[in-house]
């Protein structure tokens, strides 16, 4: 399995992952407080992280949900899971050192999205109930 690395501003948190296969934006309101705009990420379904430096990490449970990991060095967002389902990272497309060829394949709660920008493209593009019906479904395929 090819890996990619990944790391935060400061490279007090250094990682590797499997390579994606795709990139997805979540516009969601606590997204858009996190890192000040739509969080652009990586999803792995399997898991597969391997931390080689994780002297930064820290996590926030942002929701009942959901918590976030972050460097609480350099403030750098990195990862995104869902509870209960350990297997389920976003990682910030960002922290990663992905090839070139990689498309854009869903956008989500694209009904919170502000009006003062535009992902371009034909592509996925759910709003927050399509995404937490499919969630609750257990088909939520990240």
């Amino acid at each position: 399995m090819n890996r990619i690395n990944g790391k935060c501003l400061c490279g007090s948190v250094v990682f590797e992952t499997p390579k994606p296969e795709h990139i997805d934006a979540c516009h969601c309101t606590m997204c858009q407080n996190w890192v000040g705009g739509p969080f652009i990420a990586a999803d792995f379904k399997n898991g597969g992280i391997i931390f080689t430096k994780d002297e930064g990490l820290s996590w926030y449970e942002s929701s009942d949900w959901a918590k976030r990991g972050f460097c609480h060095k350099c403030g750098t967002s990195l990862f995104y899971c869902l509870k209960g389902h350990s297997d389920y990272w976003a990682i910030a497309a960002g922290a990663l050192d992905l090839p070139k060829g990689l498309k854009l394949y869903k956008e989500i709660f694209i009904d919170d999205k502000p009006d003062y920008y535009a992902l371009s493209g034909n592509h996925l593009r759910l709003t927050g109930e399509q995404v937490w019906a499919q969630i609750k479904a257990g088909k939520y395929d990240g």
